[in-house]
């Protein structure tokens, strides 16, 4: 009879252990057999869902090229990139059909600054980190935001103009992004508070595009048609530039950069195509998003949060940039130049960079 305590004693010795065993074989979503109290272990590969708003432009194109070389670099498995087509709705889908997969950790680039917030709540009630890359979410929690400092595109874009055009006085077109995305938003901002505080005699027209191309080439056509003193135009992303450019040679308006007549152009992105229309005296200026770094960075902090490290703000980085903080999160804030004639042909730029290379 006094077997039967010692029995039960074992079998529930066994039973331990085998929960022991499923517990860390990964029975639960955000879980891996390669975790240890519950961080990802040094060396071991997590499963990493993307969502993105576009997969269409030369920017994106050239980011999901980095991504699938950083991804193994940093020994993470990619599932996706899920494309949301500028759809918010489809997006906050896309990342709990990431999570059903098995998405450790999340790289979001939101369509919504705003309506991305649910999709961020659902990721926190998993365990799920969230790292938001190029554009930065205005509610809700995410791990770390990986982006340049949007504000100072803007500021740069018009000052760029401004400082360029042949006379300071007259029209300066901006065909913003979305401004329900937080980038539409700080790179609008940015341009006409730097204009009104510094060069107050340009007037300023605004033209929302959402981010579609033929809507901004629509729009430099309705600009260049009335504005006989357009003197810039900022276009807030790199995609529309050649449409633009076409425009201006349809309408008997194209001169080449340096020209006493000529309009100054400026985009943002830095892609390989821009720095070509820069050495053919297309395109004044851009701005050289980083889409190597945002790509690498965005995967290291993914990492980084799995492995159980921290940050804060005011911390500097190993790759020239600080911490900071942005709306209750933490952003690695990367540096962008300015690219025109006089550097173009630097090695460091990320668009003279072989992709994914």
């Amino acid at each position: 009879m006094k077997s039967k305590p010692a029995n039960r004693l074992r079998a529930l010795g066994v039973l331990i252990v085998v929960a022991i065993v499923l517990a860390a074989c990964g029975g639960t979503s955000g879980s891996s057999a390669s975790t240890s109290g519950g961080k990802l272990a040094p060396n071991a590969n997590f499963k990493l869902g993307v969502s993105l708003t576009f997969n269409n432009t030369d920017f994106w194109t050239n980011y999901i090229s980095y991504e699938a070389k950083f991804a193994a670099q940093y020994n993470a498995t990619l599932i996706g990139p899920l494309v949301a087509n500028n759809d918010a709705g489809k997006q906050i889908t896309d990342i709990h059909t990431l999570i059903q997969e098995g998405a450790q950790a999340l790289i979001v680039n939101p369509v919504d600054s705003a309506a991305i917030a649910p999709a961020l709540d659902y990721a926190a009630s998993k365990n799920i980190p969230v790292v938001s890359v190029d554009v930065a979410p205005s509610s809700g929690k995410v791990f770390m935001i990986v982006r340049a400092d949007n504000v100072a595109y803007g500021q740069s874009s018009c000052k760029y103009i401004a400082t360029h055009a042949t006379a300071h006085t007259g029209h300066i077109a901006v065909l913003e992004g979305d401004l329900a995305s937080l980038n539409g938003q700080d790179r609008t901002n940015g341009c006409i508070q730097y204009l009104k505080s510094n060069y107050p005699n340009f007037q300023i027209a605004q033209y929302a595009t959402k981010w579609d191309t033929p809507t901004a080439v629509n729009d430099a056509k309705t600009a260049l048609s009335t504005y006989s003193d357009l003197r810039g135009i900022y276009v807030q992303w790199s995609a529309p530039e050649d449409g633009i450019v076409a425009a201006e040679q349809a309408a008997g308006r194209f001169t080449k950069v340096g020209s006493s007549s000529h309009i100054v152009l400026i985009g943002n992105d830095g892609t390989p195509h821009e720095h070509a229309l820069i050495r053919s005296n297309e395109l004044d200026a851009s701005i050289s998003q980083p889409a190597n770094s945002y790509a690498q960075y965005a995967i290291f902090y993914a990492r980084a949060a799995l492995e159980g490290k921290t940050y804060s703000a005011g911390q500097t980085t190993d790759h020239n940039s600080m911490i900071v903080s942005l709306d209750g999160n933490l952003e690695d804030a990367l540096p962008a130049p300015v690219v025109d004639m006089t550097n173009v042909n630097d090695p460091n730029l990320w668009g003279n960079a072989k992709s994914g290379s």
